[in-house]
């Protein structure tokens, strides 16, 4: 099979550069005689000489150009006959689709062809191409324009021969860039040809991987294992040591690398790389001694330690696969040696893994990120890396062994040799998950930060169970399916577990910052209640700052509840892009029929519309990823947006609110549509029980209007303090239908929305949050008022609630049953200084009678708590009142 790379062109490319470089400096040198005239016979014969070697080089490029479009043409032809043998493939693969369940044979010999398909072509060559051929005949044109520059040759040298060469010279030379124009169009017509060519065979192509995936994935692809089983893998395995010369292909593949100067250069960087990281492994271990013994004490931890242990462990762990990943590499450039090719495809594919494994145990050692840095049980982390040195002696040369002998001569060995490999994977896999199983490693978090939750619970069901089933199904045949399906499992998981990683690192910085923020209020309140007595030297020596105890599951809820919902939106994202590619390999579900509904066709008649298996599959997708972006993203919002936005509380919580109602009608319209439910069908019936709802349930819907009025219009916000009816306390929720009312007493009064757009309400803090409090206070009829209003001005003044501005003030507003009384009008800042400002003013007015000697006549006092207006007599306090 011939592939267009575009490498066989690079010579004349060269040569083709280094003459238009040669005839741009001709064309310089020549353009300052436009307006000469040739009198002299050398100076003819100078230019007959140029134009020669002008007209040799154009004719030699001509040459090239000739070659250059019969290989296009040729690699057309090739590509055309490529696209008719994968069509033939894929007529035959469909052809054959419903026999292939009756025949494992079959299906191996359809896997065989397949195997034999010609790669993609890639086209960007192609475009570098073109753009290269319109360089070069924009470059001839420019000649061609300046040939009518040239000097023309005068009397009597005109008439000679000299002359006359001269003249058909310059004609040829005309000729041979008008041919050269000519024929660059037709490079890129042939090329433009060539790359749609490549573009059809890359669809064909895809065609054919998807209907392999559709018809092959869920068929056998060996034999079911039998009594001869054992002695098929023992005679394959003697077969590949001893009959294939193994040792012999390795030593002379080892030896064939080594002859290139890249593969040696790449190698001995890598052999670098790991003497590196054996020379500084023991001062990474230091450091993990060190940062371990600062971790958790508060005035020497830093989120520092951990993001440099995390870095350092992923570079350690580093050399030692990209070593690997370098010998596969390197045993795949030997193409003549097949078992050393697919040992080397082996290597490549086993390299990875290797280095999540050795990420994780440097992340598991003692001082490590696990332990020291996360606080993980030790005991459970050693219990979640007991069979480590299982999974790097065993599960990797396994993974070598599987992946090697699926590329070598068309799976010859993939049946025995292959699933005994497959086999021995799946068991140590069983063994390695129930130990991570049994440490406790949570697969989910919830809100409470708890990882014994059910969705973690049938997750590890799922994980636990999958070697199992693997393991049976590689036994019956479908080898090949098993190890897809197993390897996508095992992929989602490494990533889950990445997230898993990152969100306990981001947990950390959070508890990091909570504990000195608290420790720096503690030090602010040792201060202050240093200032506030004085203390011995030896008293001040003695006092203990001492560190704050901070709750690990309740710190900045609200950061880590972004958090978690960033990684669970990233991690739903990465598990669609990671199993889209297995979309058609679920497509039987298509043939699995339900139900059948009608639907409009585009001319508007009905037609038949049959809802199958994969439609409801699709359906339930749509509403569990609905139904995740209604619990994270209105969280999203108002965390990652608009608390950075200049927006009242309500403002954003009617943004995230409505978001959510959007995202759910969205959702469950896209979700009904793929099983016959869509809005045309019920929009009729939504209509009809809307009439009768109304009706029956008016009190509901207009409870539901009021609460959207209430978003929209706002007449009460989150953290409103309010009075409606006898009621009085802070806005905490606004629901569709009630709305939540805590009162002084923090009990939860539950309001339906209706009351508060049609009864009378009181917002003490909807445009102004200030609040006015009237207090009525006595004197004796003998007081002297004016003392009486300058006692009471002072204790306003000297009372830390009231506020200057609006400015307090005094009246003697009456005088009864020998009773001087007066009205101190003061102003709080807001609902919650109510109170402590009635405390602290009464304290101050005892004391500024007691120091005036000024006695309280009976009543003793008489207050009136009413800020709207003024009330004689004493106040009868009612439930939920100020």
């Amino acid at each position: 099979m011939i592939t267009y790379q575009g490498h066989h062109w690079l010579w004349p490319k060269l040569i083709i550069s280094f003459f238009v470089v040669v005839l741009s400096v001709t064309a310089q040198a020549i353009a300052p005689i436009d307006s000469k005239v040739i009198n002299r016979s050398e100076e003819l014969q100078r230019q007959i000489n140029d134009l020669l070697e002008s007209n040799l080089e154009l004719q030699h490029q001509q040459t090239l150009q000739a070659e250059q479009l019969s290989y296009i043409v040729a690699e057309k032809n090739n590509i055309i006959s490529q696209i008719t043998h994968v069509q033939n493939t894929l007529s035959m693969l469909i052809q054959q689709g419903e026999w292939l369940s009756f025949s494992t044979a079959l299906g191996e010999t359809l896997r065989r062809q397949l195997l034999n398909l010609p790669a993609k072509p890639k086209s960007q060559q192609l475009e570098q191409d073109i753009a290269d051929i319109r360089a070069q005949q924009f470059n001839y044109q420019q000649r061609l324009e300046l040939i009518d520059k040239r000097p023309s040759v005068i009397n009597p040298l005109a008439s000679t021969a000299k002359g006359a060469e001269y003249r058909k010279l310059i004609r040829h030379h005309r000729d041979l860039l008008k041919e050269l124009i000519t024929g660059d169009d037709n490079l890129v017509l042939e090329l433009t040809r060539l790359k749609i060519a490549n573009n059809q065979l890359i669809e064909v192509i895809d065609e054919v991987n998807d209907a392999a995936h559709r018809y092959l994935f869920w068929v056998a692809d060996v034999k079911p294992i039998d009594q001869h089983y054992l002695f098929a893998v023992f005679s394959d395995l003697s077969h590949v040591i001893f009959s294939l010369d193994t040792t012999h292909q390795l030593l002379s593949a080892l030896s064939f690398t080594l002859s290139i100067p890249s593969t040696v250069i790449l190698i001995l960087i890598s052999l670098i790389f790991v003497g590196l990281q054996i020379r500084f492994r023991t001062n990474f271990y230091h450091y993990l001694s060190d940062t371990a013994m600062r971790i958790g004490k508060v005035t020497q931890d830093n989120f520092r330690f951990t993001l440099i242990v995390f870095i350092y462990s992923i570079l350690m762990a580093l050399p030692l696969p990209v070593l690997w990943g370098t010998i596969g590499y390197a045993l795949k450039t030997a193409w003549n040696y097949p078992i050393a090719v697919a040992i080397g495809h082996g290597v490549n594919a086993a390299a990875p893994i290797l280095w999540v494994f050795m990420i994780s145990a440097y992340f598991a050692r003692p001082n490590g990120l696990f332990i020291a840095h996360f606080k993980w049980p030790l005991a459970g982390v050693r219990t979640a890396m007991k069979y480590y040195r299982l999974s790097i002696w065993v599960v990797i040369p396994l993974v070598m062994i599987l992946m090697g002998f699926d590329t070598y001569e068309g799976r010859q060995f993939s049946g025995t040799i292959g699933r005994f490999s497959f086999i021995l994977l799946c068991l140590a896999l069983i063994f390695m998950t129930n130990a991570i199983h049994r440490s406790g490693v949570p697969m989910y978090i919830d809100k409470k930060g708890s990882g014994d939750n059910l969705l973690s619970r049938i997750l590890w069901m799922i994980l636990l169970s999958a070697p199992w089933i693997a393991v049976i199904a590689a036994c019956l045949g479908y080898l090949l399916t098993s190890q897809i399906l197993l390897g996508r499992l095992e992929a989602s998981v490494a990533i889950w577990f990445g997230l898993l990683v990152i969100y306990f690192m981001i947990r950390r910085w959070m508890w990091i910052q909570k504990r000195k923020i608290e420790f720096d209020r503690a030090k602010q309140r040792r201060i202050e209640r240093l200032a506030q007595r004085t203390r011995s030297d030896e008293d001040i020596i003695n006092d203990i700052i001492e560190e704050p105890v901070v709750d690990l599951d309740t710190i900045s809820s609200q950061s880590l509840q972004l958090v978690r919902s960033i990684l669970v939106m990233i991690a739903l994202i990465s598990m669609i892009l990671l199993w889209s590619e297995m979309y058609s390999a679920f497509a039987f579900m298509d043939n699995i029929k339900l139900w059948t509904t009608k639907t409009l066709a585009p001319n508007g008649t009905e037609i038949d519309e049959s809802i199958t298996l994969a439609s409801v599959f699709i359906s339930v997708l749509v509403l569990t990823i609905t139904v995740q972006l209604v619990k994270n993203l209105p969280a999203l919002l108002e965390l990652g947006i608009l608390q950075h936005l200049e927006l009242g509380p309500g403002t954003g919580y009617a943004i995230s609110t409505l978001s959510k109602y959007l995202i759910l009608m969205i959702g469950c319209m896209i979700a009904f549509s793929f099983i016959g439910i869509d809005w045309s069908k019920i929009q009729w019936l939504i209509a009809a029980l809307g009439v009768g709802l109304g009706f029956g349930l008016q009190e509901i819907f207009a409870n539901f209007i009021s609460g959207l009025i209430i978003l929209f219009e706002k007449p009460i916000r989150i953290g409103d303090t309010v009075t409606i009816r006898d009621l009085t306390g802070a806005i905490t929720k606004i629901n569709t239908r009630a709305t939540t009312i805590v009162d002084w007493d923090r009990k939860e009064i539950v309001m339906p929305n209706k009351a508060f757009i049609t009864e009378q309400l009181v917002n003490w803090s909807l445009s102004d949050a200030i609040t006015r409090i009237v207090l009525t206070v006595p004197a004796t009829i003998d007081a002297d008022s004016n003392k009486v209003i300058h006692i009471l001005k002072q204790a306003a003044k000297d009372c830390s609630y009231v506020l200057a501005d609006p400015e307090p003030q005094v009246f003697l507003v009456d005088i009864q049953e020998g009773i001087q009384l007066f009205e101190i009008r003061v102003f709080a800042a807001e609902m919650s200084h109510r109170m402590p400002l009635r405390s602290e003013i009464h304290q101050l007015i005892l004391k500024g009678y007691h120091e005036h000697h000024l006695e309280l006549p009976f009543p003793p006092l008489q207050t009136n708590f009413n800020a709207l207006g003024r009330k004689s007599g004493r106040h009868i306090y009612q439930f939920g009142t100020v």
